[in-house]
């Protein structure tokens, strides 16, 4: 069951979708998405999540805006989109999400999740977000090449100061997160509870599915299948 929420009054929002036979655990999943915004390979994935037990909040980065995402007709206009998105504010949303989370569902333990972009806010909760219990990159963006007051610190420079375990997937051939970056994430997180697989032959967006140019199906599986056993692992199994 799908529905609309509002984290707070002229704030941000997003859509809940519930489980379907949530667990004693309560466990829960905060969803970043691409720059794209809420679209329906999205809530596809918030599906999956919930018939797997989870709660899940898909964040609407917009929502704060009245929804309508950026105009993305060109990769200037989408990288421009990118640079104008405002790492605090979406941190400080998906902080918004856990409590809500908690607090209007009786989730107990929550995790995040994203892709792209959303992969990269991902990352930076790992280490910002009070409370989280694990936290699930897709290619996020790993290194800025400048910082900004949108954009205030990589997400590489962040890794050391995860509170949280971490997963990563990352493309080989991804054209926006070099593999030498997803190396030095890994080295960054040496001695702390986190895995960071790369995926021969895939690309920047391999999971998503509705894009055959850049689609990896054993990768796609692949990560989804790891991702599934992670959180499982942290939001239903460990103490």
């Amino acid at each position: 069951m799908r529905r609309d929420i509002r984290l707070s009054e002229g704030g941000a929002g997003g859509v809940l979708v519930e489980a379907k036979d949530p667990v004693d655990a309560r466990p829960a999943v905060v969803l970043t998405t691409a720059i794209a915004g809420v679209n329906d390979y999205v809530l596809r994935q918030a599906d999956r999540f919930a018939k797997e037990g989870y709660t899940c909040l898909v964040l609407d980065y917009y929502a704060r805006h009245g929804g309508t995402p950026p105009d993305l007709s060109s990769l200037d206009k989408i990288m421009a989109a990118v640079a104008a998105l405002r790492d605090p504010v979406v941190i400080e949303d998906m902080t918004a999400g856990v409590r809500w989370l908690e607090e209007h569902t009786g989730a107990t333990r929550v995790g995040a999740v994203g892709f792209c972009i959303g992969g990269t806010y991902a990352l930076l909760a790992a280490s910002q977000v009070p409370g989280l219990r694990c936290a699930v990159t897709f290619y996020g963006m790993l290194r800025y090449a400048d910082t900004t007051d949108a954009k205030p610190v990589s997400p590489l420079d962040t890794a050391e100061k995860a509170a949280c375990p971490v997963l990563g997937h990352f493309g080989e051939a991804d054209h926006l997160v070099p593999a030498t970056d997803a190396a030095e994430l890994a080295e960054r997180l040496r001695g702390k509870p986190a895995e960071i697989y790369t995926y021969p032959g895939a690309g920047h967006a391999f999971h998503e599915d509705f894009r055959p140019e850049v689609y990896r199906p054993v990768a796609a599986t692949t990560a989804w299948a790891r991702t599934q056993q992670y959180l499982s692992y942290y939001l239903r199994e460990t103490p």
